[in-house]
């Protein structure tokens, strides 16, 4: 069984600490051997019913413990805590004024911003920090996230292509900045980036919405078909019938791109 530690890191710019939980594969520390490593937004959500926001993880640990007893091949991943009223504005690069129309029980209306700082913390402190106190592989790194952690993870993509080789996004919340995002991605997306996206038929990030899953799923299509006008060739592209906004479905979903991801050149 891998292991995971937690740690806690400072976002000067923010004035804001960060929990980490950082998980280390099976036999880690015991030989010289390296990992690619996967940089994941929503930590608190990944391995602990206990500490997630909706009682409910995606239990990422037990997924990669199984993929190695498997295949021989695991990764660290490093989960960023993030609290909930945080999540709009480390999450998105841009601003958005009239948030509460589309999530109607935020107590604000204006959100975001913030993507850009955070990026850049991770790919200036948090991952320097990793790659000389951990066995990792410098040049394989990753991100995923789910919703508006999907949304920051393509931007840190096309934002730093030469760092994040691969990118996970799960149900990504492109309502939120669907113009600006849409229109960065068309501007900046490497065709060398490895993308995989992944939305359900059943999205919603507030029920009282009746329309939010078709929004979310014609969003989603949107990017994937902005992907293939700019020769984004290595994306996959799955629609997951009656996939949810949850917890419980990225699970479902998260051992294939894992394997996707693990299998890499």
């Amino acid at each position: 069984m891998g292991t995971i530690i937690v740690e806690t890191k400072q976002i000067r710019s923010f004035n804001r600490e960060k929990t980490i939980h950082i998980y280390l594969p099976t036999g880690y520390g015991l030989n010289t051997k390296s990992y690619p490593v996967l940089y994941m937004h929503d930590g608190h959500n990944l391995f602990d019913q206990k500490t997630s926001a909706f009682n409910a993880s995606w239990n990422i640990h037990h997924t990669l413990d199984e993929i190695e007893n498997q295949m021989g091949l695991n990764m660290i991943v490093v989960g960023i805590d993030c609290p909930t009223d945080q999540r709009f504005n480390e999450y998105s690069p841009w601003i958005n004024t009239n948030v509460n129309e589309s999530i109607s029980y935020l107590q604000g209306t204006t959100y975001g911003g913030e993507g850009e700082t955070y990026i850049k913390w991770i790919v200036y402190d948090l991952k320097p920090w990793m790659d000389a106190n951990f066995h990792t592989i410098s040049n394989k790194t990753y991100m995923a996230g789910s919703s508006m952690g999907g949304l920051i993870s393509v931007y840190a993509g096309c934002r730093f292509p030469e760092i994040f080789t691969a990118i996970g996004v799960f149900s990504p919340a492109i309502w939120f900045a669907k113009a600006s995002f849409l229109e960065y991605v068309n501007n900046n997306c490497s065709p060398n980036q490895a993308i995989y996206l992944t939305i359900g038929t059943n999205e919603t990030s507030d029920p009282s919405r009746k329309n939010f899953p078709k929004i979310y799923l014609s969003d989603a299509r949107d990017l994937y078909n902005v992907l293939l006008k700019n020769q984004v060739t290595q994306t996959v592209y799955i629609e997951t019938e009656g996939g949810t906004h949850s917890e419980k479905t990225w699970e479902l979903q998260f051992p294939a791109f894992a394997k996707w991801l693990l299998m890499r050149p």
